[in-house]
């Protein structure tokens, strides 16, 4: 069975005959779960889970009631797609932000049932369906927003990099601390030496860096999922207080160092904190949405995530604060600073005046992509062509 066919059939709706079939091959002809889900061309679970059913009310069915309208079927609802395919090119933004402000944006289109108990697979296989990822949306995003990425990149490259003070928040739950594949000789078995996720501690990181001194700042806690504005609040006082007031009417050459808070629009920013900064005297510049590639501790925290991940591996049996203590210690203000020159040349880059097709280094850059817009009609006369959308 090839690849694409085998996409195919995962995506298929089964019916009565199949579902008693396999129940009846794995209880009383003595087939294991593989053998009957090698005949139907699905998968082993699937199986499991029509014979569970059976085992427990008699019905091969999860939810006798509902049946095939349960919420992960709503890839199947032709009219529903169509909805959210006409949205896509007009609001992309609706689609990638928190989860449960985008279900409810998913319940207002026309197609959407009352009944379907939405959940993250379940928006991951209505995007799949209409031929979008998130990484496309994401493109789409950024494009639309692409006049005030260049004003920000033109501001960003007037600042000289020894003023700005980048600020973020990251957050680790255990599982994204494991490694799931390594190597090992040939032959045997690979051992993975981490810690189950379970017994991780879920911890939220805080920090501060600048170009010169590395890490000014950093707090480390252990908390819930999120964290709140009360939490940033909390944090400001570090940074704020190792940094200079800005000099109005002076050029940016002769501001003084680290006059400028660099941060995103985490919903934790609050306008409290805004009014923090700038009673303080520093200079607020806020990063546009879906720019990561001007914001240095994005690039700062990514390799704190794989210096921590090398730790756990390599020590499984260290606590996590003393991980968390020696990989901030690693990060060196060389490398730091080597972030915020690619943040640099990422503005010039989004800067046509300089890297455009007229711009004096238009070849020193690879030219930007630009993701066209997904046709209804061919996306509707597509759909058409497959057999099992009903």
């Amino acid at each position: 069975m090839t690849r694409r066919s085998t996409q195919t059939t995962a995506n298929m709706i089964f019916d009565d005959t199949a579902r008693m079939l396999a129940v009846s091959w794995v209880l009383f002809e003595g087939f294991t779960n593989k053998d009957a889900a090698r005949r139907l061309a699905c998968h082993g679970s699937t199986v499991q889970g029509w014979v569970s059913a059976y085992i427990a009310s008699g019905e091969w069915w999860p939810d006798a009631v509902l049946r095939n309208r349960h919420a992960d079927n709503v890839i199947y609802d032709s009219h529903f797609l169509q909805a959210v395919n006409a949205v896509i090119p007009s609001d992309p933004e609706q689609l990638i932000g928190e989860i449960k402000d985008v279900f409810d944006f998913l319940s207002t289109l026309p197609g959407y049932r009352d009944s379907c108990k939405t959940s993250i697979g379940t928006l991951d296989r209505v995007l799949r369906a209409t031929g979008f990822t998130y990484g496309r949306l994401y493109r789409m995003c950024r494009e639309r927003d692409q006049e005030r990425r260049v004003s920000f990149a033109r501001v960003l490259t007037a600042i000289p990099q020894r003023r700005i003070v980048s600020v973020d928040e990251t957050h680790k739950n255990g599982a994204d601390m494991r490694r799931r594949r390594g190597r090992w000789l040939r032959g045997m078995r690979y051992d993975c030496l981490s810690r189950a996720e379970k017994n991780m501690l879920r911890t939220s990181t805080m920090m501060a860096v600048s170009y010169e001194t590395g890490v000014i700042h950093c707090v480390t806690t252990p908390t819930p999922p999120a964290q709140n504005s009360d939490d940033w609040l909390i944090f400001l006082g570090g940074p704020l207080a190792t940094m200079n007031e800005l000099v109005p009417g002076l050029p940016w050459a002769l501001q003084p160092e680290k006059c400028v808070l660099l941060y995103d629009y985490a919903p934790i920013h609050s306008a409290e904190a805004d009014a923090w900064i700038a009673a303080a005297g520093v200079f607020p510049l806020r990063l546009p949405p879906y720019s990561p590639e001007f914001y240095p501790i994005e690039e700062v925290l990514s390799e704190l995530s794989s210096l921590l991940k090398t730790m756990h591996h390599a020590f499984p049996g260290e606590s996590d604060a003393l991980h968390h203590a020696l990989e901030i210690s690693v990060l060196t203000a060389e490398n730091i600073g080597a972030h915020f020159e690619n943040c640099l040349m990422e503005a010039v880059r989004n800067m046509p005046e300089l890297a455009g097709p007229e711009g004096p280094w238009r070849e020193a850059f690879e030219p930007l992509p630009m993701e066209r817009e997904w046709s209804i009609i061919a996306w509707v006369s597509e759909i058409c062509k497959d057999p099992f959308i009903v």
